[in-house]
């Protein structure tokens, strides 16, 4: 009997210490979470610092593009508190010039970025590539808003590409520049129709060019299909109609040559009548200062717009630079600009596409006639 007693202490003992090292453990156990949520959850955790380190990255970057305080549109911060994380949050909407790349500078962005600790979670380029919007921060806080446009177009211009027609292979020079021109072609010429249905289904908007008597004929020969002011009214209307079907789907007319045809009012009554009729507008090539073409167009009600430099009356690379400087210079004053170059000539196409990026740069945008029209 003592021997059971006895035994029955040893174990009563370590009940009592195995009954300690659990309380023990539940003990260490419950500080250890407390200490845990403490710093996870209550302990205050400040990304100020951080927000102004990203904010730093990016201004150093947007002064690498050339950006100042005057193309920031906007600009704002907020204290931002989430539990027990605060940080400031930026929204900042940025100008950029048209030359800029937006793809290339979010790949230099993100870089930057990546060397302090940042992310860039978001990044949504506009279907025209004219606006990135990007968030930044870290682990999932948005500490930057940030915004990169274009300015707005606030000028449109509209290019006019003449005598198309006898050729298929001029035209390429200019529809690697990328713009929507405007392309203008001879009526009854070997490449007159696929010219135009191949224009049309690219998207290039087409306009008839309507031969039309010069003062100095018959020495100067405007073409085939050519209204003459010694022709009826039934001859304007049937030469009209018989153009038309030769350069399909165009959205406009404007005269080749023409100078006596332009100048005389009611030949160009008769001729504007049927275009009318036909549902297009009148564009003056203006080959004479006596032309009343968008005059009368206006009078009949019509659509109507008058041509105001010639590229390319010198076939040289620096005199067509100095017309488009003239151009630039009249959008500015004006809003918009209409110009005319030619398909034959060699150095247009180069000369256009030399100050493509400089008009773009300025806010000028590139239209169609039609959309100028609109305007």
């Amino acid at each position: 009997m003592p021997r059971k007693k006895k035994r029955s202490k040893k174990v009563s003992g370590r009940k009592k210490k195995k009954g300690k090292k659990i309380a023990i453990f539940v003990i260490i156990t419950i500080a250890l979470a407390g200490a845990l949520y403490y710093y996870f959850k209550i302990r205050p955790v400040d990304y100020t610092n951080f927000s102004q380190r990203i904010d730093g990255v990016v201004n150093e970057q947007l002064v690498e593009l050339g950006v100042t305080s005057k193309d920031i549109v906007k600009i704002y911060r907020e204290e931002k508190k989430k539990d027990n994380v605060s940080w400031v949050s930026v929204t900042k909407e940025v100008q950029v010039s048209r030359g800029i790349n937006m793809e290339d500078y979010k790949k230099s962005l993100t870089d930057s970025l990546r060397q302090i600790g940042a992310e860039l979670y978001e990044a949504e380029l506009s279907d025209k590539g004219d606006l990135l919007s990007m968030k930044i921060g870290k682990r999932s806080l948005v500490m930057q808003n940030l915004l990169l446009r274009y300015p707005l177009a606030k000028y449109k211009v509209s290019i006019v590409i003449d005598d198309l027609g006898q050729r298929k292979d001029l035209v390429k020079n200019f529809l690697r520049l990328d713009i929507p021109l405007n392309f203008a072609i001879l009526p009854q010429l070997p490449y007159s129709t696929l010219l135009a249905k191949e224009l049309n289904n690219s998207g290039y908007e087409t306009i008839l060019h309507l031969p039309m008597e010069p003062e100095d004929y018959p020495r100067t020969d405007p073409g085939q299909g050519a209204l003459l002011v010694s022709m009826s009214s039934s001859q304007i209307e049937r030469t009209i109609l018989r153009d038309l079907k030769t350069v399909p789907g165009v959205s406009g007319v404007s005269n080749h040559e023409g100078s006596r045809f332009t100048a005389d009012r009611e030949k160009m009554r008769e001729a504007l009548s049927v275009l009318k009729r036909e549902g297009l507008y009148f564009f003056d090539s203006n080959t004479s200062s006596r032309s009343v073409g968008e005059e009368v167009a206006r009078e009949l009600g019509m659509s109507a717009l008058t041509n105001q430099i010639f590229l390319d009356t010198k076939d040289e690379y620096k005199s067509i630079c100095r017309q488009l400087e003239k151009l630039r210079r009249r959008i500015f004053k004006s809003g918009t600009g209409i110009a005319i170059g030619h398909v034959q000539r060699k150095f247009t196409s180069d000369a256009l596409a030399e100050y493509i990026p400089r008009f773009r740069e300025d806010g000028i945008e590139f239209v169609s006639l039609s959309e100028l029209l609109k305007r």
